[in-house]
C-alpha cells in the first residue's frame, strides 16, 4: 500500500452542448439533488471533491482531490471554456443520449480541444465520453436515439475512454463517483507509465531544481536542504 498520503490533485473539466445535463451532473457529484429545471451555466462553475483511499492496484493506493469545472455549453461561452482546457488531466465530454444533434457535436467538440493542446495525443489529458439522459432512453416513451454501440465506436476510433450512459436524474453521488474513479485511475496510470505519474512527484522535480539554483549562504552551515511543500 503506498505510504504517501497527500492528496494527488487533478484538474477535470465537463464539456459538451447546452442541456445535455452537465450541470445536472455536477451537482450530482457534489451531493445535491436533481433539479428538472436547471439554469443555464454562465462561463464556468468549480467543486472540489475528495476521493479517498483509492485503489489502484493490490500495492497501491492514493488519496485524490479533484478540481471539477462546469462549463457553459453555448457557443458565446466557448471562448471562456478553451481557456480551461490547458492543465486539465481529465475532459469530461457528455453528449444526451435522446440529442441526436448533441452526439453529432462531439467531433466538433474534440477538434477544439485539440486546437487548444498542442500535443493532444501524446500529453497527460485522457477525454471520457459520458452519454446522459438514461431515464428518458428506458422510460415508458423510450426516446433513445444513440445507440451505445456507436458511442463506443467512435471512442474506439478517437483514442478516447468510453464511461458509459448514466442518468443525472436517477443515478446518485455514489454511482457518479465510481464513474469518475474509474476515469481517475486510468489518468493515473497513462501519468506514471509516461513518467509524468503525479503532480506530487512533479512538485519534487520541481523543488529539486530550484534548489540547483538557489545561492549558497554566506555562513558556513553542516548542511543544507531546500524543501517545498507538496500541492
Amino acid at each position: 500500500m503506498s505510504q504517501n498520503w497527500k492528496s494527488i490533485e487533478y484538474k477535470f473539466i465537463l464539456l459538451g452542448d447546452s442541456s445535455v445535463g452537465k450541470s445536472s451532473i455536477f451537482k450530482r457529484i457534489s451531493g445535491n439533488t436533481f433539479t428538472q429545471s436547471q439554469m443555464p451555466t454562465l462561463g464556468t462553475e468549480k467543486i472540489i471533491l475528495d476521493f479517498d483511499d483509492v485503489e489502484i492496484d493490490e500495492e497501491t493506493h492514493e488519496n485524490f482531490k479533484i478540481v471539477l469545472f462546469d462549463t457553459a455549453g453555448q457557443e458565446r461561452y466557448r471562448a471562456i471554456t478553451k481557456a480551461y482546457f490547458r492543465d486539465s488531466q481529465g475532459i469530461i465530454l457528455i453528449y444526451s443520449i435522446v440529442d441526436e444533434t448533441s452526439f453529432t457535436h462531439i467531433q466538433a467538440w474534440l477538434d477544439s480541444i485539440r486546437e487548444s493542446l498542442a500535443d493532444w495525443r501524446n500529453s497527460g489529458y485522457m477525454i471520457m465520453l459520458l452519454g446522459n439522459k438514461l431515464d428518458i432512453a428506458e422510460g415508458n416513451n423510450k426516446q433513445r436515439m444513440i445507440l451505445k454501440e456507436e458511442a463506443e465506436k467512435i471512442c474506439t476510433q478517437k483514442g478516447i475512454y468510453w464511461g458509459g450512459e448514466c442518468s443525472a436524474k436517477k443515478f446518485g453521488e455514489n454511482q457518479f463517483k465510481e464513474i469518475f474513479t474509474k476515469f481517475m485511475i486510468q489518468i493515473y496510470l497513462k501519468l506514471r507509465k509516461s513518467n509524468k505519474y503525479n503532480n506530487i512527484n512533479n512538485n519534487k522535480q520541481i523543488s529539486r531544481k530550484l534548489s540547483h539554483f538557489k545561492k549558497k549562504p554566506k555562513e558556513k552551515t553542516c548542511c543544507a536542504f531546500m524543501k517545498k511543500d507538496d500541492l
